[in-house]
């Protein structure tokens, strides 16, 4: 057992391609664990490292040993480092960046090194030497290695440093960072609980045929994917409660997702009522220290139901018995950056290495969940009623070419007063239709949802006598005008400047606001309806800790008569005062250059029009669109997402588009256009020539690109993309793994891989 023990293989996180060997002193022989954190030497550091496992030799003349152990138990159990494997094979990243994302921030500690200045004048010629010295004294004789690397960016101030250290010039100390000490652990559970408890409600017969599915599956154990397909407010919430309690009756433990945290304080509440105490959460909000400590409590078995964001499907469950995600379709489950997993996916595949069942759950589902239901991989369940048979709300379109037939600009006309300027710009916001909705709905003391997915009170500012347009100097978009904040800002890499009123071209006080966001509705609907209590829901106005809860909570309680706000708005929420929604400017999501622009645009628009009418009164819905007859609408109107399927699925058929295909997105970029267009050339050949030289490749892969991307410049680097395209998954990823060896190194052009991507901006 003692050989067995001699060496262990471990992976740091970090972008690391292989684990590395390191030796087992004596004192630790027989306390390491696969899947504890150690510890351990990395070049001139000490790093947090994770075992993934013993080796009884190796062929290395040396090895460092390992420092210490960080832990008792292991972090990542042998379920969670299979899935992390499963993760780096089919996501094509390394195993290090997968660790990486699945430990939470505290978890990972690492030592500091520290120069000294010790004397200012050694022997020693070198310029760059000097310069250093110089910059020591001028910091107070001491700073620490990293930020002198970033002050001078060369790769030679670690040899420098070597040589000033060697001369008695400074001192290089390193310190382990101490960790934090832990907190009360109740602080975060507390904060969770809830004083308003919710009353069960008998099932309906759909309801209960879906759960007494499900509960079979979780009784007699082994991997199943549920699909099951409500429409809003058709209880499907109640369901993975009954199932999560089915789950806790025989020992085990539930993982629920949710696509955002503004749906956390409605189901905390629920989840609260049930397992009263045993409720874990993990997601975005929490500080880096209480994701920390929930991160313990979950892997001490303290909880019995863990509720978060994408991430969270990492969590360090023992005996997990049922994975749910809600909303399964919302693209936030796709991360964008880093690991480019999909959470949902990634739920699936972690359910089948369990060997336990997984619900995955939508009034909307994604059109790959639900041709996986026709081809029997995912069994599916429906709910086409509403609790306590409550009607859908009635959905109408507002065709907004005949409304506005002359409202091109937001521009005011010259001579005009300012009381028929607002009168106009009101017009051009709210059809004549909604207008008088509006009131009525306010006068019967119910609430109103106003749904606009484009935040800030103008689009841009252009000058109305030479036509310049602010833009963002580090991306390819116009700066949006936030008036509350008197800033333009770029809502891709947050740069901001002030508001103007003079232009930067001809400097004439020209700059008028074109377009509109939410806080401009908020603004005309405080005018239009100054009696009704108006907030605004969007990343402005949500950005402080604990502020979703606070607006949510007002909502709930109908201290808001009428909402504004961006997609946080359409999913999850369940107030039953809502009885009028409105859809401004319905169609924006249909022009964006994207297969899904139909799909994405029926989900959302479903989505928020499901938040009418879960009380007692029935809901009504007004969609503003400049295209009304489009098939997303016409099936919206009709409640009818298994035509819209049908639609979408012939139009994906023909172009070859997922699900009847698989796709790979491989982007380029970097600091100068010109590099990374060439860059894009030579490796658009290399991948031909790769294509070309296998029989397989030549008939099952095709190569779209290279092309610039829609946003061709973002964080002031420039993008240009190529889309793999393939309907057999497993050569597809073959293809991108020898793509992505063949990939022409560069320093300045990096390539980002993407597997199954969402996003075609």
């Amino acid at each position: 057992m003692k050989q067995a023990q001699k060496f262990v293989r471990i992976i740091v996180p970090a972008p690391l391609k292989d684990p590395l060997i390191y030796s087992v002193p004596e004192s630790l022989e027989g306390q390491i664990a696969v899947g504890i954190r150690v510890l351990i030497p990395l070049q001139k550091r000490t790093v947090t490292g994770i075992v993934l496992g013993f080796v009884a030799e190796t062929p290395m003349a040396q090895t460092k040993p390992v420092i210490a152990l960080l832990d008792r138990q292991p972090i990542l159990d042998h379920h969670l480092l299979k899935l992390a494997h499963w993760i780096s094979r089919y996501y094509l990243t390394s195993l290090g960046e997968v660790v990486a994302a699945m430990m939470p921030p505290n978890s990972r500690r690492q030592s500091h090194r520290t120069v000294i200045l010790m004397r200012t004048e050694p022997a020693m010629t070198d310029e760059l030497g000097k310069k250093v010295l110089r910059e020591l004294e001028q910091r107070k004789g001491r700073m620490s290695v990293k930020t002198l690397a970033r002050r001078f960016s060369s790769p030679s101030v670690e040899a420098i440093l070597a040589r000033l250290e060697s001369l008695g010039a400074v001192k290089i100390e390193e310190h382990l960072a101490k960790p934090r000490r832990e907190q009360i652990e109740s602080r975060c559970a507390a904060s969770c609980e809830s004083n308003s408890p919710q009353l069960r409600f008998d099932l309906n017969a759909e309801q209960d045929a879906a759960l007494r599915t499900i509960d079979g599956r979780i009784t007699t154990g082994g991997f199943e994917t549920f699909m099951l397909h409500g429409v809003t407010g058709s209880g499907k919430t109640e369901i993975y409660l009954r199932a999560m309690e089915r789950v806790k009756g025989l020992g085990r433990r539930s993982l629920i997702l949710i696509p955002e945290i503004s749906l956390t304080p409605q189901l905390m509440d629920r989840l609260n009522v049930r397992f009263p105490g045993k409720v874990g959460v993990l997601h975005s909000a929490l500080t880096n220290a209480e994701r920390w400590i929930q991160w313990r409590q979950i892997a001490r078995g303290d909880v019995d139901v863990i509720v978060g964001a994408r991430s969270a499907v990492f969590a360090p469950i023992a005996d997990l018995g049922l994975i749910v995600v809600d909303e399964e379709h919302d693209p936030s489950y796709k991360q964008e950056e880093g690991v480019r997993y999909n959470g949902r996916d990634v739920a699936v595949v972690r359910g089948k290495l369990l060997d336990c069942p997984v619900i995955l759950g939508s009034a909307t589902p994604a059109l790959e969940s639900y041709e996986n239901c026709r081809q029997k991989r995912y069994r599916l369940l429906e709910i086409t009623q509403r609790v306590e048979q409550r009607p859908l709300p009635k959905i109408e379109a507002i065709d907004l070419r005949a409304q506005f037939p002359r409202s091109a600009s937001t521009m005011p006309s010259r001579g005009s007063s300012a009381a028929s300027d607002r009168k106009d710009l009101h017009r051009q916001l709210f059809s004549d239709p909604f207008v008088r909705a509006l009131n009525e709905n306010f006068q019967a003391h119910r609430q109103t949802l106003i749904f606009l997915n484009r935040r800030g009170f103008a689009n841009f500012l252009q000058c109305t006598s030479c036509g310049h347009v602010w833009r963002c100097p580090y991306c390819s978009v116009t700066l949006t005008l936030h008036l509350k904040q008197e800033k333009l800002s770029c809502h891709h890499c947050d740069y901001r400047r002030p508001t103007t009123e003079t232009c930067p071209e001809c400097h004439n006080p020209t700059l008028v606001g074109i377009g509109t966001g939410t806080e401009r509705i908020e603004q005309a609907l405080q005018e239009l309806v100054p009696q009704a209590r108006v907030a605004r829901m969007d990343r402005d106005t949500t950005s402080r800790r604990g502020s979703h809860e606070t607006l949510i909570r007002q909502w709930e309680k109908g201290e808001i008569d009428i909402l504004v706000g961006t997609q946080m708005i359409t999913k999850g929420h369940d107030v039953s005062g809502v009885t009028l929604v409105g859809a401004l400017l319905a169609d924006l999501s249909l022009n964006l250059p994207d297969f899904r622009a139909a799909e994405r645009t029926f989900q959302l628009l479903s989505q928020v029009a499901g938040r009418s009418g879960r009380g007692d009164d029935p809901g009504r819905v007004i969609i503003q669109t400049y295209a009304p007859d489009h098939y997303s609408i016409q099936f919206l109107m009709a409640h009818d997402y298994k035509g819209f399927f049908e639609a979408e699925s012939e139009f994906r058929r023909v172009l070859n588009y997922p699900p009847f295909s698989r796709l790979v997105s491989l982007q380029l970029d970097g600091p100068k256009h010109e590099e990374v267009e060439k860059t894009a050339a030579l490796l658009a050949r290399k991948l031909r020539e790769l294509q070309n030289r296998q029989l397989k490749f030549r008939e099952h892969i095709e190569v779209l690109g290279p092309a610039a991307a829609p946003i061709e410049k973002l964080r002031n680097r420039y993008r240009w993309q190529f889309l793999l395209r393939s309907k057999q998954s497993a050569t597809l990823l073959e293809f991108t793994r020898q793509a992505r060896e063949l990939y022409p190194a560069s320093r300045g052009v990096r390539l980002h891989v993407d597997v199954d991507p969402y996003s075609m901006l």
